[in-house]
């Protein structure tokens, strides 16, 4: 912090929806710059969806590119089509679209209560846990090189 203070600022915790999309935007736009435009390369999100035969979803894989990495973000398979390689094949898909974009590796975070094991049946690394929540919960960290 400064020696002088800005006049008339407070935190607060009011905000419209407005806010928050100027301050998402504000990082974003200070992170292109920072790394020289790089964060937005490859910049093409890939969502995948598992429907069943009425159209009802059934599953999803939301992922980001940036920097040249694919970045699984949102995963999630109802639990009556888990363990028939479905996770498998969307995994497969999205790293195969990441490799088209010109993405050289994937990562993403899961917790013990999640999927860490499935992950590295794919082949993903562990890199990181934080190992801080309660009841012997951790997140982990993990990640993996992409090949054409």
């Amino acid at each position: 912090m400064t020696d002088k203070q800005i006049e008339n600022v407070q935190m607060t915790t009011e905000s419209k929806e407005a806010d928050y999309k100027f301050v998402c935007d504000q990082l974003y736009n200070y992170n292109v710059r920072a790394t020289n435009g790089l964060l937005k390369k490859p910049g093409q999100d890939i969502n995948l969806f598992l429907k069943d035969s009425a159209g009802a979803v059934v599953g999803g894989l939301f992922c980001e590119t940036w920097s040249y990495g694919l970045y699984l973000d949102v995963f999630w398979i109802d639990e009556k089509y888990r363990h028939h390689g479905y996770g498998e094949q969307m995994i497969q898909e999205a790293e195969r679209r990441g490799i088209e974009l010109g993405c050289v590796f994937a990562h993403t975070c899961t917790f013990t209560y999640q999927a860490p094991d499935f992950y590295q049946k794919m082949g993903y690394e562990v890199f990181g846990v934080n190992d801080e929540y309660p009841d012997e919960i951790k997140q982990f960290f993990l990640k993996k090189k992409l090949t054409g």
